[in-house]
C-alpha cells in the first residue's frame, strides 16, 4: 500500500500540478498501478530451472484447491515453453492424480512429477515406451488365437 500511495504522491506532484496540494489528492479519484513480472528475451526467465537444465525435473504436492494451472504457472512460467503441452505432459506422467486422464479434475494430496525438457521431448517424438502392470512392453502387434 505505501508503493501505491508514493507513485500516487509523485504522479500528483510531477504530472497533475494542480492535484499538488494534499487537499486535492485526497478528493482524487484512485488509480491503480499494475507491475508485470519482467522476462527476458522471448518471455524467458532466465532463472526459471527448466531454462537453465533442459533435464530439470521437479515435484510437487497438489494442495487442496489447487489446480493444474496454479501448478504450471508456479513451476513453467517464463519457461518459453507452450503451456498446451506442457498440461499433456504432466497428465501424461501423472494419471494417477487426474480423473479418468482429465486436467480439469486434480487430486488433492497427489504427488504430481513435472517433467524437464527433454522429457516432454522424448514424448512429442514417441521415445517413451508405455509399460503395463505386468512390465511387458506394450505392442503395436495383431494376435488371432483360437481357430
Amino acid at each position: 500500500m505505501m508503493k501505491i500511495n508514493t507513485l500516487i504522491m509523485a504522479a500528483a506532484v510531477f504530472s497533475l500540478p494542480a492535484l499538488a496540494s494534499t487537499q486535492a489528492l485526497a478528493n482524487s479519484q484512485p488509480f491503480v498501478v499494475l507491475e508485470y513480472q519482467s522476462y527476458g528475451k522471448n518471455g524467458f526467465m532466465p532463472d526459471n530451472p527448466f531454462v537453465i537444465d533442459e533435464d530439470y525435473s521437479a515435484s510437487h504436492t497438489v494442495q487442496p484447491g489447487e489446480t493444474l494451472s496454479h501448478v504450471m504457472e508456479k513451476h513453467y512460467i517464463g519457461s518459453g515453453l507452450n503451456m498446451q503441452f506442457i498440461e499433456m505432459a504432466i497428465v501424461m506422467k501423472n494419471k494417477h492424480a487426474f480423473v479418468r486422464g482429465n486436467p480439469n479434475f486434480l487430486y488433492a494430496d497427489k504427488t504430481l512429477h513435472l517433467p524437464s525438457l527433454n522429457e516432454i521431448r522424448a514424448m512429442i517424438m514417441g521415445q517413451n515406451k508405455e509399460q503395463n502392470n505386468d512390465n511387458h512392453t506394450i505392442s503395436n502387434d495383431i494376435y488371432f488365437f483360437g481357430g
